[in-house]
């Protein structure tokens, strides 16, 4: 029973939270293998039997790692910590949830890549081409004229459940961004070897 007026699994055209949280397993599981790693950021689980969803999610779907970012809706993730007490959690397929903070650099293919719950307009490495992926807006970022600006320019990308209904693989967001413009609102270039150097 949803504990407010219009739940975002309505919002999202659901006739109910087992609905919503089944097509998302199977959406994930579509582009995912037991060797996937994975990055969620942030507001995975949050309501009643927040932690128990988690786990739900933790055991269903196809993974070696998922790191996993709390958001600011946090309550599956912050349950789910303390339940198990260290940052690990070992699902029964041997895959491992990892929490991490609602930061984090990566280099993947040897592209850097800045992911954080939040959109920053200026982050590492951005004068040097690292990407930008966050999520906490739910697609309603581009509904202001500095959003507007802000997803128009340079690398970066929202990967919420509503900017994109299946999970994206590095391949879709590297086209994606093969296709932008470079731009960089900070005052350092593109000189250098790495862009976190």
């Amino acid at each position: 029973n949803p504990s407010w007026e219009n739940p975002i699994w309505k919002m999202r055209g659901f006739n109910s939270s087992e609905e919503h949280d089944l097509a998302i397993v199977q959406n994930w599981n579509d582009k995912a293998s037991d060797e996937t790693i994975g990055f969620l950021l942030g507001d995975i689980v949050f309501g009643r039997d927040a932690e128990s969803h988690l786990r739900f999610l933790a055991e269903n779907l196809k993974y070696s790692k998922i790191y996993i970012m709390p958001g600011n809706h946090q309550a599956g993730w912050k349950q789910l910590f303390k339940s198990v007490g260290v940052n690990v959690y070992e699902a029964s397929h041997g895959g491992k949830l990892i929490f991490v903070p609602n930061y984090l650099e990566a280099y993947i293919n040897g592209q850097a890549i800045v992911m954080s719950h939040y959109p920053i307009l200026s982050w590492n490495g951005q004068g040097k081409g690292s990407w930008m992926l966050f999520s906490h807006v739910h697609g309603s970022l581009g509904k202001s004229d500095i959003g507007q600006l802000y997803i128009s320019r340079g690398y970066s990308r929202e990967v919420s459940v509503e900017m994109a209904s299946s999970p994206l693989t590095y391949g879709e967001i590297h086209a994606e961004m093969r296709q932008k413009k470079w731009f960089s609102p900070d005052r350092h270039d593109a000189s250098g070897n790495t862009p976190f150097s």
